[in-house]
């Protein structure tokens, strides 16, 4: 390679080259310009691969190598301003990453291939290092935005997977640089920062990669592109322990993939979604993922039988760590697994309220708690003339009455009452501390609050609905769980006959008339 004297580089050329960027990603349509930016990195690719063939000087490559990297920085920031996704800072954070580590590919290169420095650390391992954060911290981002509410089964996932992968590096990285024979304590320190460094990157990404949201283009380049990132990162440690490395091969192609990846995500029109919030349902364990859980559980005690077979040194304290981790995680996962699906089986789908099941354990487990008997009261509810709501606009409109039905009893009960969905259209309420005078104004309340909703129904005219109820108060006198709802169930139908929408709390007392709503 010819001496870096023999090529003049001009800073004009590379904001000339930004500007042509930016202009591209405004007039080219959104489809295609991650396509254009994609297919001119493979060409810039190809270019640099093929200079050693054409004998350019070794400023050359170095040059190119730094403009392709640090095109994903700038492809990061204008994919960002152009979509303008839900929130800037995470793109921002991983603009900024790779920033960083296109300075440090630039000081990197020129000290080895150009100036002949073969020093280490050196001020790239300080820029390489600061890099990490930075893109973890853009990762981080994209975890709090997709998924708002703390996704544990999730992050229980991810974190058996990286257990592995910590356990893993550990004993073919860490272990073996920590006491590298002939290598300063600072050299000793920076080898095992690189793959701590690592080890948050993969961890954030595989939280990123198991957790809830859409799965889009954007998304699938962004884990894609980490994951790549992390195997070329690992590989060059390993090769660098064994002092196998040269620069120009494979690990160059991986890294330079990565750019590409990274720069292609955020000039993709989807690359929104990855800051778009997205409700954490009940944790799935679907067959893919409890196949990769439970080969990543067995890894451990696998390596160490591996390890012992060969001879090593089978890092007992490490794996006793890794192990116990493993299954702590590992019951604690089910443990959420279970949780939640009994959660959804206690759960109406329609209304969110309580299920029959539910409210039928619950309260035989207040008649025979003492604390909880006294004052207990009981509601029955049902909708008026329902059956005239399903047949005139459909079941859809039945289910959107019955769902803000449930919502105006969630907010009419307080945190220790329990309103579930009876069965059909009828409702259940459960009220702690109450007297049959506490018990009749919460049953007037809850009358007038449905019968002056409106509620919309998807193509037609809002409906105003009412509903009947029956109450019951176990300070009357001690009854049976049974006993209690068919003296509510009397009233209901008391109130029914005697022209609905009205509340019967006693058997000997008529109603009040109240006129139906419209």
């Amino acid at each position: 390679m010819g001496a870096h004297g023999d090529i003049t580089f001009h800073t004009s050329q590379v904001g000339a080259g930004v500007a042509d960027l930016a202009g591209m990603a405004s007039s080219v349509g959104a489809s295609r310009v991650w396509r254009r930016y994609a297919g001119l990195g493979a060409l810039a690719i190809g270019g640099y691969f093929a200079l050693p063939l054409l004998h350019a000087p070794a400023l050359v490559a170095v040059l190119l190598y730094f403009a392709i990297s640090m095109s994903a920085s700038v492809a990061l920031l204008l994919g960002a301003r152009r979509y303008r996704p839900r929130r800037l800072l995470p793109w921002q954070l991983l603009a900024g990453g790779q920033a960083l580590y296109a300075l440090a590919d630039l000081v990197f290169y020129l000290a080895r291939s150009v100036y002949q420095i073969d020093r280490y650390p050196f001020y790239d391992d300080v820029l390489y290092l600061a890099a990490y954060p930075a893109l973890a911290a853009g990762l981080i981002g994209f975890v709090r935005l997709r998924t708002p509410g703390w996704d544990l089964p999730s992050a229980f996932d991810s974190a058996i997977v990286a257990i592995v992968a910590a356990l893993l590096m550990w004993v073919y990285l860490v272990s073996p640089a920590a006491v590298a024979p002939d290598e300063s304590a600072l050299a000793r320190t920076v080898s095992v920062a690189y793959p701590a460094m690592d080890l948050l990157l993969v961890t954030v990404v595989i939280r990123l990669a198991m957790g809830a949201g859409a799965r889009s283009a954007a998304f699938r380049l962004i884990i894609g592109a980490i994951g790549l990132m992390f195997v070329a990162d690992v590989g060059y440690g390993y090769l660098e322990l064994h002092d196998a490395y040269a620069p120009g091969g494979l690990l160059e192609l991986l890294w330079l993939v990565v750019v590409l990846a990274l720069g292609s995500a955020a000039l993709h029109p989807s690359m929104t979604t990855l800051t778009t919030p997205t409700e954490v349902q009940g944790p799935e364990l679907s067959r893919s993922r409890f196949v990769v859980l439970t080969l990543t559980s067995l890894a451990a005690p696998a390596l160490l039988l591996a390890q012992h077979l060969r001879g090593a040194d089978p890092h007992i304290t490490a794996f006793a760590i890794a192990c116990m981790l493993l299954f702590t995680f590992t019951l604690a996962r089910m443990g959420t697994f279970a949780s939640a699906h009994r959660r959804l089986a206690d759960t109406d789908p329609v209304t969110g309220l309580r299920s029959r099941r539910y409210f039928t354990r619950a309260l035989a487990q207040a008649l025979a708690s003492p604390r909880h008997r006294a004052g207990l009261g009981l509601l029955l509810l049902d909708v008026d003339h329902f059956k005239k709501i399903n047949d005139t606009y459909g079941h859809d409109a039945g289910d959107a009455v019955l769902a803000a039905i449930g919502a105006l009893l969630r907010e009419s009960v307080r945190n220790d009452d329990i309103a579930a969905r009876y069965g059909g259209e009828e409702f259940a309420i459960v009220l702690h501390g109450v007297a049959p005078a506490d018990l009749a104004a919460n049953a007037e309340r809850i009358r007038a609050a449905v019968a002056s909703a409106r509620i919309p129904l998807a193509g037609h005219p809002e409906a105003s609905v009412t509903v009947s109820i029956g109450g019951v108060c176990l300070s009357e006198r001690p009854r049976a769980a049974d006993e209690l709802i068919g003296a509510a169930d009397r009233r209901l139908y008391a109130a029914k006959d005697s022209g609905r929408n009205r509340a019967v709390l006693h058997d000997s007392t008529p109603a009040p008339k109240i006129a139906v709503a419209a």
